[in-house]
């Protein structure tokens, strides 16, 4: 085997070891696919090089559009990862604004309570849509003078976000 092929060899071995520990670290896409599509541009200028009578040119041409290609692939992952963090993000502030927008309230408490509404519907309501309560002591005293069960402050209470 001669001496240049088995630079070539190495060089590419190289290459694909560097390629493995690069997932591993705190680099983005970008610079992900710039340092492997450099490294592989040069392993593989270097092959393309060695068989037109020059390695050296061969690996720096290789490596560059290497760099160039891999960034530019990196950096489109960059932005579809981007772009789908600014998506989940949007429908999930959307889903909390709806979900608040139909959350119970105190009042409607009462006014199931003093509608006759059975404990197990309003305990049921308040799992089902969420709530937003006041349980400060003040407003568990108002909420026992206006009729709600025990129970339902019990569950008011455990569902309660301060």
């Amino acid at each position: 085997m001669s001496r240049s092929r088995r630079i070539v060899e190495r060089l590419f071995a190289g290459t694909l070891v560097v390629a493995c520990c690069l997932g591993c670290s705190n680099m983005n896409n970008t610079q992900k696919g710039a340092a492997v599509g450099g490294l592989g541009g040069a392993a593989v200028g270097a092959v393309v090089g060695k068989q037109l009578g020059n390695t050296g040119a061969g690996a720096a041409i290789g490596g560059l559009a290497g760099l160039a290609g891999g960034a530019l692939v990196g950096k489109a992952e960059d932005n579809a990862e981007e772009r789908d963090n600014a998506m989940r993000t949007a429908a999930y502030e959307r889903s909390m604004r709806e979900r608040q927008a139909n959350a119970i309230s105190n009042s409607d408490i009462v006014n199931m309570s003093q509608n006759n509404v059975s404990e197990t519907v309003i305990c049921n309501e308040i799992r089902t849509l969420g709530g937003q309560f006041d349980t400060s002591p003040s407003a568990i005293i108002y909420l026992q003078k206006s009729g709600v069960s025990d129970r339902v402050i019990e569950v008011m209470q455990n569902t309660s976000r301060h």
